[in-house]
């Protein structure tokens, strides 16, 4: 099967499903490919579709960011 690179469907939070990876490394980011449309989307063999939604994984990011500097 030959894929053309107008097939191929990118992340985009907020506006679409929330994808993740298989391997439990989290959610995947805005602008990587997760697959391509052929009648259906198909998803790249290390992607899934989310458990969670895209404000899940906001927070989640949110409260796991080394670099978030917290005033109060």
């Amino acid at each position: 099967m030959e894929i053309k690179s107008t097939q191929i469907v990118y992340s985009e939070h907020e506006y679409d499903e929330c994808f993740e990876y298989k391997n439990g490394t989290g959610r995947v980011p805005d602008g990587i490919a997760i697959g391509y449309e052929n009648e259906a989307l198909i998803l790249f063999g290390d992607i899934k579709y989310s458990e969670y939604d895209h404000q899940y994984w906001d927070n989640h990011e949110l409260e796991n960011d080394v670099e978030r500097v917290v005033v109060g």
